[in-house]
């Protein structure tokens, strides 16, 4: 049986004086004795969830949280202790006889929890033996604890905290003797006006665990709805129903959207029975043998993965979509082996990045006895509007506020006695709201106390705040200052703080009196906070922590945040990239604020602000979250030093981000490096990088640079070039200068066929490097230009060939090179007319996505999908496509994405085939937007805004003048519209057309031509040709209008009627009604059948 590490509370429970009393007793009269002893042992482990692990001798040895963790293992521990003690000291025949001492503590052990519901199993770890020596240190009847487990009990009474010597250990063991409870467990609230939602969450849960299907349930509500009690009583009739149920939770902080996937540590850390202080090393040790255990084929590689979204990877960087599968894959192999339900606490205030992954994993594949549950407020439907649609699996809870009975049940049942007016005005006041009904009820007790009378109710009511918030305000202004300060200063932590930050960010509160546990124990008796893990505490509600982040002064804030900085720096020693983000979030704040702080502060809280958002930086971009990554780049830009700022901008570029920013980034990066005389080899490496990008992806940048500056920094490269030496920035340098020629042409500049073949020598040069320097994606790069040089060369088979050949690799590229790569087979697949191809390849590269990856790169690719689908007639697809396209552009700030332009014109020429304006006009806007941010319009483009305003008579002027034969689907486009209109184009011209597009084996333009053609000479022949192309690459919509034209040609109603129920089944309005008016035999009818 496989093994797992797990915090466990151990309890060891002996009897005094045992050795005497065998010598006085007859053995059978003592094994009865201790028969007596065991029998109630076993009763009362087991009535508070724990196990027996074995009997010794005269001891007994029982866990908590084997096999089920509780959360609350060390309260239960102590409560079966104190149970123990007094049933054995008033048995009659044991309490004068059998007095027994009892150790109890908390620790970690590694443990065979299947083994765990028979009986002698195997646990070990140094928790055990700490616990038998506290047990051998204690006094008669007595209980000594640990020091772990009484914090995690804090509603318990305990004695001086002393040191016991233990053998083996070098240090005394810090340990408290148990006195007794403090207070009465409170009891929790029961579930009101929920028991419709409780009953469904239920029932997807046994449609779950019974049938193996993996569902998700998004529970929505605004704060204080209840979401929450909801979640924890279901969780809680789970664990009766289905006790070998795994739960783990990724709660979200309020600043969440600065920690990119901080939430998953949690989980990662519940799936193997890890916790916050266990090492690195020790974590990855435990998360391979946890998913080898479940099976997977590499639990290394998988592991990886893993650790790499929390900061704890090996690897230079690792591709996001493999991170995301490495994720789902784990949930799904572990709810093989057992039920597993993962829940998303505040997902509204995640990442973008931990949005996508979670709406990723939450489509797992198969079966499998995996429930997902996410807990968010309305916001996240702001963020993502589709949020769960369309998912079969997919359960959506919107709680509505509370009816009167329900919060007039809730009321009651939070006082001890009241009257019905006192019920029905806090029911009336709280509008439906549980959590404000509760606060209401908490800070009428703290005015007049558990049972007040009516008379004073009205004027107490009328004393507090109208809002939930100010209510909450109104309690912590009531507290006592030192219970108060607690919870201003864990309010800097977030959600969930420790006894020990609180000491460290403000060691005035740990020098009083009773120190920091005293008022921790006073707001976890006013149900401000409740106990969480070992030595933590959680605000019993967000508001509670909004609240009392809210009444600090930002001076404070600044100083507190810093501290709370230096506070995590020593706590993560030795796992600083982990907690990278965590600790860039409080400088940050500190930074932000640091006006307020003294010129020291000041200074440091910036200086380690930039240093701990460039290590954040780091974190974010190995584990794929580019998006993520920039933006805790662009705010160190605020604070960095000079010298710094070359890498920074450099970085920011690295992020692929896309468009003119971009370029922004290189530039500065380069400017910076040149001002400040860098060696050669990093000048020219971020030269390189500027350029490449500015060349190879021109297609996203909108201010086009001139040709006499690009010459300058071509010029300002070869120099570098000539006294560089890294093999790296040698060769981008060289792969890039393969691209200019392109970015010549796609300004309009033809260039000579002696520029061609010097591109292609830097080009191959550039390859030779990549392959010295067994540089995968650099190798790419350098085929993507010679790809790019045979498209000037109007060689568009060899394009495709190329970038099949970089699909021959793809396992060795990056997520950009290998959408890249699959964007250049389907282009030039569309446009040689091998429209199935281009689908193909477009559908497998869009499906092996997860969402938010590379979104400027996936937009290139849906673009050039749309137009693939357009051209096959499947219209409706075309719509998808273009909608996707849209939210894409929208996501990377609606940029000058000049490659996406075809897209939205599919989506428009769609649109305006089935007269529907209202599209058409959406989609035009959307192209004239891209277009109008060009700093200089080049012919492509106007050629573009003429065929948006179907200027037919300005698209034969332009179809005269073109400089460049680089757009052929907008030059067919062109001459489709022309010939739709009935717009003449002179002869001569059109079989300078034909010629090029024959050469350049153009499918789809040689067949608009030589439809051209065959209006212009009255030729049928040549319009079955230009019908012959279209079949062949069954390009339906073109094809159609080809019969149509035929058939009004030859007076062939047959083969007419044949294209327009073609177009009937497109949808294509606009063509209908054009040819049915030009038929020779009169007026057209249906043609459908």
């Amino acid at each position: 049986m496989s093994e797992e590490r797990r915090l466990v509370t151990v309890l060891f429970a002996d009897v005094t004086g045992s050795t005497a009393l065998g010598e006085s007793l007859d053995p059978e009269d003592l094994r009865a004795l201790l028969g007596r002893f065991f029998a109630i042992a076993q009763e009362v482990t087991t009535e508070h969830g724990g196990t027996v692990e074995k009997f010794i001798g005269d001891a007994v040895m029982a866990v908590f949280g084997l096999p089920t963790a509780h959360g609350d293992d060390a309260s239960r521990a102590l409560a079966a202790a104190l149970e123990l003690r007094d049933r054995v000291r008033a048995d009659p025949g044991l309490g004068d006889r059998l007095p027994i001492r009892i150790g109890v503590n908390t620790g970690e052990v590694v443990a065979t929890p299947q083994a765990a519901q028979g009986s002698d199993f195997l646990m070990t770890g140094d928790a055990v033996n700490v616990a038998a020596r506290l047990q051998q240190a204690a006094r008669t009847w007595s209980v000594l604890v640990g020091e772990r487990t009484a914090r995690a009990a804090p509603e318990f009474r305990y004695g001086d905290a002393r040191g016991v010597e233990a053998r083996g250990k070098t240090a005394p063991v810090r340990a408290r003797q148990l006195l007794g409870r403090t207070r009465a467990n409170p009891m929790p609230l029961p579930l009101l006006g929920r028991e419709t939602d409780l009953a469904q969450l239920d029932l997807v849960a046994r449609r779950t665990f019974e049938e193996h299907r993996p569902y998700l349930v998004s529970v929505i509500a605004p704060a204080g709805t209840g979401k929450t009690r909801l979640l924890e009583e279901f969780l809680s009739v789970l664990q009766r129903t289905v006790p070998d149920c795994l739960v783990a939770t990724a709660q979200c902080l309020p600043y969440g959207q600065r920690l990119t996937f901080w939430p998953l540590r949690a989980i990662l850390q519940r799936l193997v029975g890890a916790g916050d202080e266990t090492p690195p090393e020790r974590l990855r040790d435990a998360l391979v043998q946890y998913l080898d255990r479940l099976g997977a084929d590499e639990p290394q590689q998988i592991a990886s993965r893993l650790l790499a979204t929390i900061g704890a990877g090996e690897e230079d960087a690792t591709d996001r979509g493999e991170m995301f599968a490495a994720w789902r894959t784990t949930f799904e192999m572990a709810a093989r082996e057992r039920p597993l339900v993962v829940v998303f606490e505040d997902l509204h205030w995640s990442s973008e990045s931990f949005l996508d992954l979670v709406e990723y994993v939450t489509q797992p594949r198969g079966q499998g006895r995996l429930l997902m549950l996410v807990l968010t407020r309305g916001e996240l439907l702001d963020r993502r509007p589709g949020w769960g649609g369309g998912r079969r699996n997919h359960v959506s809870l919107a709680l509505d506020p509370l009816d009167e009975v329900a919060i007039a049940d809730l009321v009651r049942h939070l006082f001890e006695s009241a009257s019905p007016e006192i019920i029905r005005a806090v029911a009336e006041r709280s509008e439906g709201n549980p959590f404000y009904a509760g606060e209401l009820v908490r800070a009428l007790i703290d005015l007049l106390g558990p049972t007040p009378r009516s008379e004073g109710v009205a004027t107490a009511l009328a004393s507090l705040p109208d809002t939930v918030q100010a209510t909450v305000l109104a309690r912590l202004d009531a507290l006592p200052a030192r219970e108060r300060r607690c919870l201003q200063v864990g309010a800097i932590f977030g959600r969930s703080f420790r006894a020990l930050g609180l000491a460290a960010l403000e060691p005035e509160l740990a020098s009083e009196a009773g120190g920091v546990g005293v008022a921790i124990d006073a707001l976890l008796d006013r149900e401000m906070v409740r106990p969480s893990g070992a030595d933590g505490y959680t605000f019993r509600h967000i508001l509670i922590r909004e609240v009392a982040y809210g009444t600090l002064p930002r001076s404070e804030r600044a100083r507190l945040h810093a501290a709370a900085g230096r506070w995590l720096e020593d706590q993560a020693a030795g796992n600083e990239e982990a907690y990278a983000e965590l600790i860039a979030y409080h400088y940050r704040e500190a930074a932000t604020l640091s006006g307020l702080l003294s010129e020291e502060a000041a200074s440091e809280a910036r200086r380690r602000a930039v240093t701990w958002l460039r290590r954040a930086a780091d974190t974010a971009f190995l584990a794929g979250a580019d998006v993520e990554a920039r933006s805790h780049l662009m705010k160190a830009l605020e604070w960095a030093p000079p010298d710094t700022l070359p890498d920074i901008h450099e970085r920011i570029g690295d992020t692929m981000v896309g468009g003119d920013a971009t370029v922004e980034a290189y530039a500065q990066a380069y400017g910076l490096a040149r001002s400040a005389d860098r060696p050669p080899n990093d000048q020219l490496r971020v030269l390189a990088k500027l350029i490449e990008y500015e060349a190879r992806f021109q297609g996203s940048v909108g201010s086009r640079r001139s040709l006499e500056a690009m010459d300058t920094l071509v010029e300002e490269g070869r120099a570098l070039a000539g006294v560089a030496t890294d093999l790296g920035a040698l060769s981008r340098f060289h792969v890039a200068l393969g691209f200019v020629p392109y970015w010549r042409f796609g300004g309009g500049t033809v260039p000579d066929a002696d520029a061609l073949r010097g591109a292609e020598a830097d080009a191959r040069l550039g390859l030779e490097y990549a392959e010295k320097a067994d540089d995968a994606p650099l190798r790419s790069a350098a085929l993507d230009a010679l790809g790019a040089i045979a498209m000037e060369r109007g060689r568009w088979p060899e394009v495709r060939q190329y970038g099949r050949a970089r699909l021959g690799f793809r396992d060795r590229l990056n997520l950009p090179e290998r959408i890249d790569a699959s964007s250049t087979v389907v282009w030039a697949s569309t446009v040689i007319g091998d429209l199935q191809e281009a689908d193909q390849v477009a559908q497998e590269a869009l499906m092996a996505l997860q969402p938010g990856q590379a979104p400027s790169m996936v937009l290139h690719l849906v673009s050039w999908r749309a137009q693939a689908l357009y051209d096959l007639g499947r219209w409706d697809e075309v719509l998808k496509m273009t909608e996707r396209a849209e939210r894409l552009w929208i996501d990377i700030g609606r940029p000058a994405t000049l490659y996406a332009i075809r897209g939205f014109l599919s989506g428009f020429d769609v649109a305006r085939a089935r007269r529907e304006p209202e599209a058409a006009h959406h989609w035009q806007e959307i192209c004239e937007a891209i277009l109008g941010q060009l700093s200089a319009p080049d012919y492509a483009s106007k050629l573009t805004l003429s065929y948006l305003r179907l200027d037919v008579a300005a698209l034969a002027r332009q179809l005269d003048e073109v400089p460049a034969f680089q757009y052929p689907e907008r030059f067919s486009r062109a001459f489709g519209l022309c010939v739709d209109r009935l717009q003449p184009l002179e002869q001569q011209r059109l079989e300078r057309w034909l010629r090029r597009a024959m050469h350049d084996q153009t499918a789809i333009l040689e067949g608009e031509v030589r439809r051209a053609l065959a209006v212009a000479r009255d030729d049928a022949a040549e319009a079955e040709r230009a019908l012959a192309i279209f079949d062949r690459c069954a390009a339906a919509p073109h094809a159609a209008r080809v019969r149509c034209d035929i058939g009004i040609a030859t007076g062939n109603e047959a083969l007419f009627n044949e294209g327009m129920r073609a177009l009937e089944s497109l949808g294509d309005l606009d063509q209908l009604e054009r040819y049915a008016a030009r038929a020779p035999w009169g007026p057209a009818g249906p043609v459908s059948g």
